[in-house]
């Protein structure tokens, strides 16, 4: 039924609501249906609680970051480049409102054009794809990307996409956490300046930041790097680059006349960009490739007039399965030290289908003979 206040009205005056309230909502609900009107309308935290399915009061508890035990569970996993990273993983009631969210509202608004990561229908080949031919590469990563990004940060994504001040900011909260320890909370500007709030129950001492492992955080940060998006996209242009951003990991390229001078100002540029937003790359993973190296991008090869799978990678997968066929599963398994059967069904599945993405008949043989195997014997997979 198209919308209409005067039936809003009438009808919430039936159901013996307030008169001015009914007002405001009608206020709110004009607002977002001019700024986002394929978003859904959440007038208060009560009316993301019927939405969801989720109590009311835990909601509120969670906004106020007091629901007696962890919101997340939180475990360490190791990195491929060494060291580990920390996931959260949210609680049941938890995920299932920022899973609602991320369907309803955050994979309805559109990133920049330069992001290639976590909205719908992105991927790495065509990421790389952008940079093609490139004769001189410029990648940058962000350091802790997620954790880096506030919950400040995030309360001015909702209200930009017109949601109120109350309702933007405990949209917020429920879409960022308070590690138990932290040494970035030890920092000044991760401690609330002013605890006082007009709402003394979601008084807190620490700024909340994105976990890595809820649904939200993904697009979350891609929205909140819209702006660093707009001024790196201008600094691609003023210098004749093509710019791309997956997740955390920055690339400009050039097919034209370029110099390590030019490149180590982009470097600092774009460093300097990022300080701006609270954000800073990490200087270990900071690379200029020139014309003679090779030139890789998200682990694709790019020196083509299209994307390929490197050499290492094929030989990686190769090896996979010649020593599943000549050896067996099990042995494979403990060889490199797998969980189980299903875990490495998993990954090699995983390596097959990046492979998949840019060069359809060799994955679809390698799939081939993964299937093969008699991965039923040894585990349910």
């Amino acid at each position: 039924m198209p919308w209409s206040p005067q039936r809003f009205l009438e009808e919430g005056l039936r159901r013996d609501r307030d008169y001015y309230a009914l007002q405001e909502a009608i206020k709110l609900i004009n607002r977002m249906r001019r700024r986002s009107p394929a978003l859904p309308v959440l007038l208060t935290l009560g009316h993301l609680a019927n939405r969801t399915r989720v109590p009311h009061d835990h909601l509120r508890d969670l906004v106020a970051r007091n629901t007696g035990q962890p919101a997340y569970r939180t475990f360490r996993i190791s990195k491929r480049s060494g060291g580990t990273r920390t996931i959260s993983v949210p609680g049941p009631q938890l995920k299932k409102v920022q899973a609602w969210l991320t369907q309803h509202v955050l994979n309805k608004v559109r990133p920049h054009t330069a992001s290639h990561a976590f909205s719908p229908g992105s991927s790495i080949a065509d990421c790389a794809r952008q940079h093609a031919g490139a004769r001189w590469l410029v990648k940058l990563d962000i350091a802790d990307f997620f954790g880096s990004i506030t919950e400040i940060q995030v309360f001015h994504v909702f209200r930009r996409l017109g949601y109120s001040d109350l309702v933007s900011f405990e949209l917020a909260r429920l879409c960022t956490t308070v590690p138990f320890s932290s040494a970035k909370h030890s920092m000044k500007a991760w401690q609330v300046r002013f605890p006082r709030g007009r709402i003394r129950f979601y008084s807190e001492k620490l700024i909340g930041r994105l976990p890595q492992g809820a649904p939200t955080s993904p697009m979350l940060a891609n929205l909140v790097m819209r702006i660093a998006d707009d001024e790196l996209q201008s600094l691609a242009d003023s210098n004749g680059l093509v710019y791309t951003r997956y997740s955390d990991d920055i690339t400009f390229s050039t097919q034209g006349e370029f110099s390590r001078e030019q490149a180590m100002a982009v470097v600092r540029q774009t460093a300097a960009i990022l300080k701006r937003q609270g954000l800073f790359p990490n200087r270990a993973k900071t690379t200029i490739v020139h014309p003679g190296a090779r030139r890789v991008v998200l682990g694709l090869l790019v020196d083509s007039d299209q994307p390929r799978l490197s050499r290492a990678f094929r030989d990686r997968l190769r090896q996979h399965l010649y020593y599943l066929e000549t050896r067996g599963i099990m042995a494979h398994v403990e060889a490199r030290g797998f969980d189980s059967a299903g875990g490495l069904y998993r990954h090699l599945r995983g390596l097959i289908d990046y492979a998949n993405m840019v060069d359809q008949p060799y994955a679809q043989q390698q799939l081939l003979r993964l299937q093969a195997l008699p991965w039923t014997s040894v585990a349910q997979v």
